[in-house]
């Protein structure tokens, strides 16, 4: 790595670090109240939280279609963590994140305060706990979740796991469906060959990842939102089928332009 990425890659981590912790202080009253409130007063500190991490990574993202209504469960993609960053941008929300994340450096504690719903698939009771979470949060916040569970790499899109439509199901919400893609890294087109810059699904580790994320100057995304879903909904095999449909459509519809977006 040249001399000028290194220093871009110390400075954006110490920024990002220490801003990140000043939203979470600035928020301490959304991050101390019980719940389901907690969920409805930290939204917009979460959508604060991503857009100051969007600066700090070089991210551009560009929405297309109208933004999810309050109260919706918005399923998308998963290219890899940066994801959070770039749907949480646009959307004040709280995330329906995988139960590992908790221990991540950094990330976890922030996803944490963040209030977000740790779902253990792994195990069935706890798996089911974390879904009555997210039905009792959709009452009072629009929730994000990758139902893929993990990326694939190379833009496939892997079948989604129906367990967290159930949420939608029992709380009678909306289902949004999303795509997510990055378009460019330091203006090159994103491809099969670069896009583990932004992706994370060979095995490297996270600091190492993301330290070489932060090296890149600029990266643009785009989040195409789909027609909400409305309830009733029949089961949640079959809202997660329609869903998965959705997004693939989504994802290879022709994209926007590469510049501007949400900073």
């Amino acid at each position: 790595m040249a001399l000028p990425s290194r220093v871009r890659a110390v400075a954006r981590l110490v920024v990002f670090v220490i801003g990140s912790w000043l939203v979470v202080a600035r928020a301490i009253g959304a991050v101390l109240a019980p719940y389901p409130t907690r969920w409805r007063r930290i939204t917009p500190h979460n959508a604060r939280w991503a857009r100051f991490a969007a600066r700090c990574l070089g991210l551009r993202v560009r929405p297309v279609g109208p933004l999810p209504p309050l109260g919706s469960l918005v399923v998308a993609n998963h290219v890899g963590y940066v994801d959070v960053v770039t749907v949480g941008a646009l959307v004040p929300a709280v995330f329906a994140a995988r139960h590992d994340m908790r221990r991540w450096p950094v990330f976890g504690g922030l996803a944490a305060a963040g209030a977000s719903i740790f779902i253990d698939r792994q195990h069935a009771r706890a798996g089911a706990r974390g879904v009555a979470q997210v039905t009792a949060a959709l009452a009072v916040a629009t929730v994000v979740g990758f139902p893929e569970g993990t990326s694939a790499g190379g833009g496939a899109l892997l079948p989604f796991r129906s367990g967290l439509f159930q949420a939608a199901v029992d709380a009678g919400a909306p289902v949004v469906p999303a795509a997510i893609r990055y378009l460019a890294i330091d203006g090159d087109p994103v491809t099969e060959a670069n896009l583990e810059v932004v992706g994370w699904f060979k095995g490297e580790g996270f600091l190492a990842h993301a330290w070489r994320l932060v090296s890149h100057r600029r990266i643009v995304a785009e989040v195409r939102f789909g027609r909400p879903i409305p309830p009733p909904h029949a089961d949640r095999r079959t809202l997660a089928g329609a869903a998965e449909r959705e997004v693939g459509t989504l994802l290879v519809q022709p994209a926007g332009a590469t510049e501007g977006g949400v900073a």
